[in-house]
């Protein structure tokens, strides 16, 4: 028996990867949706003004809502600029709401703000289920020098590196 589940896929964000994990994001949705599930692609730092009470029913086109997605690297600043709120904060309107209905939240984003741990440090403080890695876990991944630390200690093979400090 099939189980169809409220999903959300998060992609987006303000880094530099940003059309990355929109791309990522995308074809996760429509992957997600061709097996029957209900699927809500947000961007996480724009996030949805509309309503969203029975945000899961409603018949939305949530490809047109991420817009449309270029070659070039994203203008951050003019992404920054779409926020009514003044970029008070990284999670956009209803982002955490909606995540909170969510059976489950696919996590789609690539860059520091999707992989260093702090956003699934906030989803676990809403008590929201997401894919991949706790947050301790991504944080001590996205620092390469403490994730090989770990490796050797437990006798995992590591390439050898060289680390490596921006002066001040």
């Amino acid at each position: 028996e099939d189980i169809n589940m409220k999903i959300v896929v998060l992609a987006g964000g303000i880094s530099t990867e940003r059309d990355v994990s929109l791309v990522t994001g995308k074809n996760v949705y429509n992957a997600l949706c061709s097996k029957g599930h209900q699927v809500i692609l947000l961007d996480v730092y724009l996030g949805y003004e509309g309503e969203v009470q029975n945000i899961f029913e409603q018949d939305i086109d949530w490809i047109a809502q991420v817009g449309s997605i270029s070659e070039e690297s994203p203008d951050l600043e003019a992404v920054k600029a779409m926020r009514k709120d003044g970029d008070k904060n990284f999670f956009g309107p209803n982002v955490l709401t909606i995540c909170q209905e969510s059976d489950v939240v696919f996590m789609a984003l690539h860059g520091e703000n999707g992989e260093n741990g702090k956003v699934q440090a906030a989803l676990d403080l809403f008590g929201i289920k997401y894919t991949g890695s706790d947050y301790l876990s991504s944080a001590i991944a996205m620092n390469k020098g403490i994730a090989k630390q770990f490796f050797r200690a437990n006798g995992i093979p590591t390439p050898n590196g060289l680390a490596m400090t921006k002066e001040k």
